[in-house]
């Protein structure tokens, strides 16, 4: 081989080697943004169920409140209702 013709073969196989570190690399960059995106996924819905979470707290709470009043109501008025007069109209 002459010269040249080597240093072409050398140049194409340089490239060759160039272009597969390339698509490899590729690749390796496409693999780490899908694992990102999915990280993001996973970090979007475990916020999701937190405040689903958060929020059923907050609903049991306010019917566990809700029932306390409506008790404590309840024992007003019949604090309030005499039994002995209420024999009366019986």
């Amino acid at each position: 081989m002459t010269g040249t013709r080597m240093n072409a073969y050398m140049m194409m196989s340089h490239c060759a080697s160039a272009y597969a570190d390339a698509s490899s690399s590729c690749a390796s960059s496409a693999s780490m943004m899908q694992s990102a995106s999915n990280n993001s996924i996973m970090m979007i819905l475990g916020a999701i169920v937190m405040a689903s979470i958060i929020i059923c707290g907050l609903i049991s709470l306010a019917i566990l409140g809700i029932s306390l009043v409506l008790l404590v109501l309840v024992l007003l008025v019949c604090g309030r209702f005499d039994a002995p007069k209420a024999r009366r109209f019986a």
